[in-house]
């Protein structure tokens, strides 16, 4: 691996970073999809500017939840500093492990400086930590609670740990999805009985500012497999950008439905839990929670119909 890059006599240096789908986990109408980001920043060494990869802050995985509609943020590692992968597999089951930090008051004290009486929070750090089994919903099977306090101590509610042990490494899966093909303007991926066909123009305005005259190439480089109601497209290449592009803005997925393409805009922030077992809400489908509304409508008719007689 090159970590180091000499540059050319005269030549600016010119940071950069790279994103690229590393793994994408089909899971009960569901697909993990795993993100890998390298980034290249510029230092002086010796007098001259060198492109060097920024390791190990800047090498780490996002990991990402789809269902044909919505996108959940699971979480980022990073392998090189020591934390664990978000997901693993073990025995054809998926497990999630889901880590959130945040400064929690735990004490008030009162003091008299000077002879002025203050009141003072102790602050603590909160770690909790939990792992989901998941077959299409996620079902809790282990939670952990860590308070680190400001004199080094720490408080632990903790059992089972040796799960932790099953995050040892990031599952690399890409499935044989099918590589779509330039035909007379479209776009064209046959799975198995089915063939989507989609116009080349669709992506222009995704794909252009990216690679510009090379976006047919681009194009032509995606492959495509079924999730939900439709066909997940992704590029299996790397995307290079410049440190004021949005990862949102990336032309690394999309979704198309038969009828209209989707981009699907990644996003980095806060860390979102994946659909829990028995929140029945979340998994309704559109024509199953028409079905149930119509029932409680009629049922209100007939009672009313019944009363009224």
């Amino acid at each position: 691996m090159l970590l180091i890059f000499p540059l050319v006599s005269g030549e600016t240096c010119k940071p950069y970073e790279t994103y690229s789908i590393t793994s994408i986990l089909p899971s009960n109408g569901y697909v993990f999809i795993i993100v890998h980001h390298s980034e290249w920043i510029c230092e002086r060494v010796a007098g001259e500017q060198t492109l060097r990869r920024n390791m190990p802050d800047g090498e780490y995985n996002l990991y990402y939840l789809f269902n044909g509609s919505k996108l959940l943020f699971l979480g980022k590692s990073n392998p090189l500093l020591g934390e664990p992968p978000i997901v693993t597999e073990i025995n054809g089951t998926f497990y999630i492990l889901q880590r959130k930090q945040m400064v929690v008051p735990y004490k008030n004290v009162t003091v008299t400086i000077n002879g002025e009486t203050r009141n003072i929070t102790f602050t603590a750090k909160k770690i909790e930590m939990r792992v989901y089994r998941f077959d299409g919903c996620a079902s809790l099977i282990w939670n952990c609670t860590i308070l680190e306090f400001q004199n080094g101590t720490e408080r632990t509610k903790c059992n089972r740990t040796e799960i932790l042990s099953y995050f040892t490494s990031t599952p690399q899966k890409r499935p044989p999805g099918v590589r779509g093909v330039i035909e007379n303007g479209f776009i064209v991926f046959r799975l198995s009985n089915l063939t989507y066909r989609i116009p080349v123009t669709e992506f222009d305005r995704y794909v252009s500012g990216f690679f510009g005259s090379k976006t047919l190439n681009v194009l032509s480089a995606f492959h495509a497999l079924p999730v939900g109601e439709g066909i997940l497209i992704y590029y299996p290449r790397n995307v290079k950008v410049n440190g004021s592009i949005f990862i949102s803005e990336l032309p690394l997925m999309f979704f198309y439905d038969g009828k209209n393409l989707t981009h699907i805009k990644m996003h980095v922030g806060r860390v979102q839990e994946p659909p829990r077992c028995g929140d029945f809400s979340l998994r309704l489908t559109i024509p199953e929670s028409l079905i149930i509304i119509t029932g409680v409508i009629l049922m209100f008719i007939l009672a009313y119909l019944f009363k009224s007689n």
